[in-house]
C-alpha cells in the first residue's frame, strides 16, 4: 500500500493445493490488512490468458479494470 490503493503481487497456490481454500484465505488476509491500513482498493495484475486465475479473483469479487499495463524490459532474456 502506497497511500493511494495496495498491490497484491505474485499470489500463488501450488496445484497440488488448490480448491482447498488456500488462495481465498490469503487474499482475505491480505484485504484484511490493506482495511487496517486504510487502503481503499486493492490493484492485481494477470495475464488476459490466464482464465481460471481471472475466474478466481472474479469469484472474490474482483472486477477488470479497462486500463493498460505497459512495461519495458531492460534485460534481453
Amino acid at each position: 500500500y502506497e497511500g493511494h490503493r495496495g498491490w497484491l503481487n505474485y499470489l500463488a497456490v501450488s496445484p497440488d493445493f488448490r480448491n482447498f481454500g488456500y488462495g481465498s484465505a490469503m487474499v482475505a488476509a491480505v484485504e484484511k490488512k490493506m482495511r487496517v491500513l486504510g487502503c481503499p482498493k486493492i490493484n492485481l495484475q494477470v495475464r488476459t490468458a490466464n482464465s481460471e486465475v481471472i475466474a478466481f479473483y472474479e469469484s472474490l469479487g474482483y472486477t477488470v479494470d479497462d486500463v493498460i499495463g505497459l512495461g519495458k524490459r531492460l534485460e534481453k532474456g
